[in-house]
């Protein structure tokens, strides 16, 4: 099978789920479009389970594993494979999730044919398994209407992300003191002018997992809000909000966080996504 000069960066911590993240391996190595090197960064000490999974996949040639002493965060790791990548495509992968066999095949393409900096895509959301779908996360497509987004959140889903490694160059990374780390880094990269686009199809299985709570409590609470509140301050200063947008997110999204869970589930899956 022909290899592209793709190069998939993924982490995988203590807390991942050793099935899961075999999942996760397997497809990208059943791409229409084989990358060229997956660079796993193990984050901290893992399970015994996800070191088996480690090296039963580490004969394969295009897997490079980095080892990091501690764990300090997804940012921090994506920063660190990036940096150690060949390539000049770099895609993101999440640990647990499953890419549509022709993911990079359509990415690839679309970056070429539309001259895009960053490209991402659809994705299906699940539970325990494939076969039970219990949402479609929809992005748009155009730059112009992503730009429009921007403002409110994130118009990527970020395990979905295919981009020229120019766009870490440039952006020195991600900021791993601001969460959410994608979101800071989607802004700058358009403070750079570079161009987005978002495919129309499905190319990713996103797992929510079979506790739909768990799967969004990380985004509830007062550490969560704090943590955006900074965000939005950093916007402000570095020109991307004006005074206006920073009050308006300020007081539309961060209240949402502060509710009691039950209400808060309730508006993140109806309307805040």
């Amino acid at each position: 099978m022909k290899e592209f000069q793709i190069s998939v960066v993924m982490s995988v911590y203590k807390n991942d789920n050793s099935n899961h993240f075999r999942d996760a391996l397997t497809s990208l190595l059943q791409q229409t479009y084989l990358p060229a090197e997956i660079v796993i960064v193990v984050d901290g000490q893992v399970s015994t389970e996800i070191n088996k999974v480690l090296e039963d996949f580490s004969n394969n040639r295009i897997i490079k594993i980095i080892r990091l002493e501690e764990n300090k965060g997804l940012a921090n790791a994506l920063n660190v494979g990036i940096k150690e990548t060949k390539h000049q495509y770099i895609a993101r992968m999440d640990s647990d999730d499953i890419c549509f066999k022709d993911r990079f095949e359509k990415q690839i393409k679309a970056l070429n044919e539309l001259d895009l900096d960053i490209v991402g895509g659809q994705i299906i959301e699940f539970g325990k398994n494939v076969d039970d779908v219990i949402s479609k996360r929809i992005v748009p497509l155009e730059h112009s209407e992503m730009i429009k987004l921007l403002k409110f959140r994130s118009p990527f889903s970020h395990p979905t992300i295919l981009f020229k490694k120019e766009v870490f160059d440039v952006l020195r990374g991600y900021d791993s003191s601001i969460f959410p780390e994608d979101y800071d880094f989607f802004v700058r990269a358009y403070l750079q002018k570079f161009k987005f686009g978002n495919l129309e199809d499905e190319i990713l299985w996103f797992r929510l997992g079979e506790n739909r709570s768990d799967a969004i409590k990380r985004r509830w609470g007062f550490k969560y809000a704090k943590n955006e509140f900074h965000l939005y301050k950093k916007f402000l200063k570095i020109g991307f909000f004006n005074h206006y947008d920073f009050f308006k997110v300020v007081f539309l999204k961060i209240p949402i966080r502060l509710l009691p869970f039950f209400m808060f589930k309730f508006v993140y899956y109806k309307i805040a996504r």
